[in-house]
Parts: structure tokens; C-alpha cells; sequence
């Protein structure tokens, strides 16, 4: 089971920061990286990108948060927290994780951000979302 640093709940008092989507911190740019760590997500198409480990170990935290984000109860600013919390999960990381893009031009890597960190990771969050809802949900 993974295990994130900090878990939403939708019975929190309302002053609590996690009411409200996080910021993100970290954006677009940096120094551009040859070469991806193992805990580093990467952007893209095919076999390569889906098969490097940091994707696959970003997959399993995505998939194992799914019910409570695809969940009826479950409001828009909690499924940003949802989002956010992986991203931080995946930043965390021992080496810190990274979200990458591919430049085609130079075969360099470069940081996409948190924004679109997050936006990636919502998108992925509701990937076969009517498949799920209805064979795995546990919500029917």
C-alpha cells in the first residue's frame, strides 16, 4: 500500500489549509537533465516512457488513490489535493522525483512545473474512469 505524507479528508474544519488547492512551487524550466533518475516521471508516448520505473511507480500511486478521486462525494478542490499530494509524493522521493518533457531538437530533458504536473496527474487519475466506475469501483 502506498502510503502519502499527508491524507485529505473531507471532515477537516474549514480553516484548515487543506480546504483550499495548493500552490504550486515549482515551475516550468531548470537546467536541462540527459539523463532521467529512477524516481523521475516522464512525458510522453511509448514503451520507453511507460516503462521507466519512475512512470511505473507514479502509475501505482495514481491507481491506488482513483476510487477516492472518481468517487460521487468526492468535490473538486479535494480531487486537487488528490492531484497535488501525488505530485509531492513523487517530489519527495529519495532522489526527488521529477516530471519531465522531452526537447526532440536536443534529446535534453526539461521540468514541466507543478502546474502542469498536477494537470498530468488529474488527467491521469480519471484514465479509464467509466471502466472503472464500472468494474473496480467499489461506489456502484
Amino acid at each position: 500500500m502506498i502510503v502519502m505524507e499527508k491524507e485529505y479528508s473531507s471532515k477537516q474544519p474549514l480553516g484548515n489549509p487543506f480546504n483550499h488547492p495548493p500552490t504550486p512551487t515549482i515551475p516550468a524550466a531548470g537546467a536541462p537533465v540527459k539523463t532521467p533518475n529512477d524516481n523521475d516521471v516522464l512525458s510522453g508516448r511509448g514503451g520507453a516512457v511507460n516503462g521507466h520505473p519512475g512512470n511505473k511507480h507514479y502509475r501505482t500511486i495514481v491507481n491506488s488513490m482513483k476510487a477516492q478521486y472518481l468517487s460521487p462525494s468526492t468535490r473538486k478542490k479535494q480531487k486537487a489535493h488528490i492531484a497535488a499530494n501525488i505530485v509531492w509524493t513523487i517530489r519527495r522521493s529519495d532522489p526527488p522525483g521529477r516530471f519531465l518533457k522531452v526537447d526532440a531538437s536536443t534529446g535534453m530533458w526539461h521540468e514541466i512545473g507543478d502546474k502542469a504536473a498536477c494537470r498530468k496527474t488529474g488527467q491521469a487519475l480519471r484514465e479509464n474512469s467509466s471502466e472503472f466506475r464500472t468494474r473496480g469501483g467499489i461506489w456502484l
